[in-house]
């Protein structure tokens, strides 16, 4: 009887413990397990929760605020500056601005907002403006000035060169500079000299003929403007100036905000007034004067920072596109090494083993007292602006002033 009851009580135990189907088991483990046929069921652990991506570690500044107001302050003591401005670019942003100084001596504490007059460094302005015409398909580096002109333009000496857009940007054209002139840099008289003898005896185009020309570029700002039918700072300012938040123009009275005008200064005597600074207006003209493309830039080096940031991220800026990458490979693009020892680019400036950095693209900038610098590592798109006025001109062995350079050394580390 025992054994009866034994044998009915393991036939229903055998009843109960039927294997799990595989809708059950998908029930019981969303695993990804083959399911074995009449294998025991084992539920699995959940599995673990995917491990987060980890948030990247901010890039340390290139240099702090507290370390770029002590590096301008340092310069302007080292060098007698009466006012000065520096900015930094990182990442394609400009991530710190100091100043020190004077704005008008004595009256207006210098900001990083005031504007100063920026020499040379208008000829990268120069430059960015024919990048714009270039994106535009308005000009091409070869077109000759001759198109535009109406008269045949060509050094008497080399009759079947023709003198072109190329040529402007690196100081190639063999014209003779007559940017002393203030009735040379009417257009009615460059065209006078474009067709006769205003020129000096080398081939144009060639880097033995590389002379740094300031009436070049004079004909090339209303060059530019001819060939756009649009004054220079509406071709620039529509394109890039504008949508870039920048307040600059290439005449100190067109700015608009011009109670932000700094007097300039040699050593502590005035050299351009803000009034008379005032009194340079556009002229709605396409290629009426050129007096202002060679030198008049006006600006703040905040502002022209954000220029740089341009080149350096290739165009890009805060997630636009102003220029194409192209065209700021062409700009970029060495044309030789001058006897200065730079390589001579469109308008830029190219030096290797530079500040500590492999690579830099620079210019230079100076007139009325003012010494300027703007630069950019293109490997890393760091870069520096420093303007100053009053301080002195003294230079280091890459021919930059001092004053300008002993801060760039102080970001570039």
């Amino acid at each position: 009887m025992k054994r009866v009851i034994l044998c009915l009580f393991l036939a229903a135990a055998l009843a109960v413990c039927v294997p799990a189907t595989a809708s059950q088991f998908h029930n019981m483990n969303t695993g990804s397990s083959t399911l074995n046929e009449g294998a025991p069921v084992i539920p699995r652990d959940p599995p673990p929760p995917p491990t987060p991506t980890p948030t990247p570690t901010p890039e340390p500044p290139l240099i702090t605020q507290a370390e770029l107001q002590q590096a301008v302050e340092q310069a302007k003591k080292d060098y007698g500056a009466m006012g000065i401005q520096a900015a930094v670019i990182q990442d394609g942003e400009v991530i710190a601005q100091a100043a020190s100084g004077w704005a008008v001596n004595g009256q207006i504490s210098m900001t990083p907002r005031h504007k100063m007059r920026c020499a040379s460094l208008t000829k990268v302005a120069v430059g960015i403006s024919a990048g714009v015409l270039m994106d535009q398909d308005v000009i091409t580096p070869q077109d000759k000035l001759s198109d535009y002109w109406g008269v045949t333009v060509c050094n008497p000496s080399y009759p079947s060169t023709p003198i072109t857009v190329d040529m402007l940007l690196t100081h190639t054209s063999t014209l003779s500079d007559a940017s002393g002139s203030l009735t040379a840099l009417k257009g009615s008289s460059a065209r006078q000299r474009l067709a006769g003898s205003g020129y000096y005896g080398a081939k144009p185009g060639a880097l033995s003929s590389w002379t740094y020309n300031n009436y070049g570029f004079s004909v090339l700002g209303m060059t530019l403007e001819l060939a756009a039918d649009q004054v220079l700072d509406d071709v620039l300012g529509d394109a890039i100036l504008a949508p870039m938040g920048i307040d600059a123009a290439f005449e100190a009275g067109s700015v608009d905000d011009t109670g932000l005008l700094c007097a300039l200064y040699q050593g502590k005597s005035m050299t351009r007034s803000v009034a008379t600074q005032k009194g340079y207006k556009c002229i709605e003209t396409p290629g009426y004067r050129g007096n202002f493309f060679a030198g008049g830039f006006t600006c703040s080096a905040g502002d022209m920072a954000k220029l740089t940031a341009l080149l350096a991220e290739d165009g890009m800026y805060q997630g636009q596109q102003l220029l194409s990458p192209e065209t700021v490979a062409f700009l970029e693009q060495p044309f030789g090494q001058t006897p200065d020892g730079f390589y001579q680019c469109r308008p830029l400036r190219y030096r290797e083993n530079m500040y500590g950095r492999d690579r830099i693209y620079y210019h230079t900038g100076s007139s009325y007292g003012f010494y300027g610098l703007l630069s950019y590592d293109p490997d890393t798109g760091d870069g520096v602006v420093v303007f100053t006025t009053g301080a002195s001109g003294a230079k280091d062995s890459y021919g930059v002033y001092s004053v300008c350079s002993q801060v760039a050394k102080a970001v570039y580390g």
